[in-house]
């Protein structure tokens, strides 16, 4: 239950990041905010599958 529960913090964690970086996009037009921001949204979704494959 323990791995379980770290991807599930660290999936929270970059979607809290996801968001930051968002609301700073709105003022920073600059690439490599986008290229941070794309990475670390594909990050998010192998997490994301991480999780609901181990909750089958």
């Amino acid at each position: 239950m323990k791995p379980f529960k770290e991807l599930v913090k660290k999936h929270k964690k970059i979607e809290l990041e996801i968001n930051h970086l968002t609301k700073l996009r709105l003022n920073d037009r600059a690439f490599s905010s986008w290229e941070k921001l794309r990475t670390l949204k594909k990050e998010k979704l192998k997490l994301k599958e991480i999780v609901s494959n181990f909750i089958k």
